[in-house]
């Protein structure tokens, strides 16, 4: 494990800078957006936030610097590996890159203006700031999948198979696409590096697992979507809308797809490793009658496991799949303050809707 030697001992580093938990909750204290701008100048964002500053205010001072932050801690770990450690990671930090292209594709169909597109991106992978800015100023998405092309940037082969295969795709059959080719393409990574037997490998079917679950549970929840993805697609095959083969077998996630209610959806779930978190899930939806309340539970479940990987798997790639979730997990903590402060939520109200591990 040579290979993980130098980075994983600097993660761990990085990793000692995370907020603790009280850190956390006083900082829903700050009582104001002000209150805690200032507080976040005392924490390891400092540098972020006075950055921001000269040229923001309020929530969007604090949403620029977590960017910021997110992409300065994130970004640099690319360069602490070599070999194939380097590939494991650059796998891991794809995922910013097809985050990337679907909020330009997306946000370019809609015309939303290049400036706003580009508040939400996180130049962390492959794709740097420059060619992300190009691509969002363009016109369209046909013209972003035509620039991809024409740098043989790997990313625009599933576009252009999809623009060929369905003349006029929606936005959404673009984003799936990419979400299966990623997931392929990682796979293949995978069993010519290490046989598909290191933790990368489950928190890629993981990653499928849920996403997969998550599709199931909104036809189960409005089966009449089911006629509408006949009438869009050409088929009810549920499979065509899943990234990828996770550990839940697509047999068992179509006869899950077939229930006309969440709660039998999960019940046809039932002996996966998702069960537990389904079930706390369905507790809650019991109440709310919103799969958000579901899909956290499954996200907290993500979390734990990949937060656990740094103990499990202390000379490998689990320890950069545990930080990197533990510092997403961190700025969406301290995104959630700042919405709460923002809408004049109490503190303890607050901190109640915090996740942590």
């Amino acid at each position: 494990m040579a290979d993980y030697d130098y980075g994983n001992a600097r993660i761990h580093v990085m990793k000692s800078r995370l907020l603790p938990r009280h850190e956390l909750e006083t900082l829903a204290d700050a009582g104001s957006l002000q209150g805690l701008i200032a507080a976040l100048t005392k924490t390891v964002y400092q540098k972020s936030v006075e950055a921001a500053l000269t040229r923001a205010a309020g929530m969007q001072c604090i949403d620029e610097a977590l960017r910021t932050d997110l992409v300065n801690t994130v970004g640099k770990m690319r360069g602490f590996y070599m070999e194939s450690a380097g590939k494991m990671v650059a796998i891991i930090l794809r995922t910013y890159d097809i985050h990337n292209l679907k909020a330009i594709l997306r946000g370019l169909s809609k015309n939303v203006p290049a400036g706003d597109i580009l508040t939400v991106l996180l130049p962390i992978g492959e794709l740097n700031m420059s060619v992300l800015r190009e691509l969002a100023q363009l016109n369209n998405p046909r013209e972003a999948i035509d620039l991809l092309a024409s740098m043989s940037l790997s990313f625009a082969w599933p576009l252009l198979n999809m623009r060929a295969e369905v003349p006029g795709a929606e936005t959404f059959e673009m984003e799936l696409a990419l979400d299966q080719w990623y997931y392929e393409e990682s796979r293949q990574t995978l069993r010519s590096e290490t046989g598909m037997v290191d933790p990368l490998s489950y928190a890629l079917a993981l990653e499928a697992d849920l996403a997969n679950v998550l599709t199931v549970l909104r036809f189960a929840q409005d089966p009449h979507e089911r006629t509408l993805l006949r009438d869009r697609l050409g088929t009810d095959e549920i499979e065509h809308l899943f990234i990828g083969q996770g550990r839940i077998s697509y047999e068992m996630l179509a006869s899950a797809c077939r229930q006309d209610t969440v709660t039998n959806a999960i019940e046809t779930l039932s002996g996966t490793s998702l069960e537990p978190a389904l079930r706390t899930g369905l507790e809650a939806y019991a109440r709310s009658n919103r799969l958000s309340d579901i899909e956290r539970q499954l996200k907290h479940y993500r979390l734990e496991w990949m937060a656990g990987q740094i103990t499990k798997d202390p000379l490998g790639i689990g320890v950069v799949l545990g930080y990197v979730a533990l510092k997403v997990n961190e700025v969406g903590n301290i995104r959630w303050i700042t919405q709460g402060i923002n809408l004049g939520l109490k503190a303890d109200a607050i901190r109640a809707e915090l996740e942590m591990v």
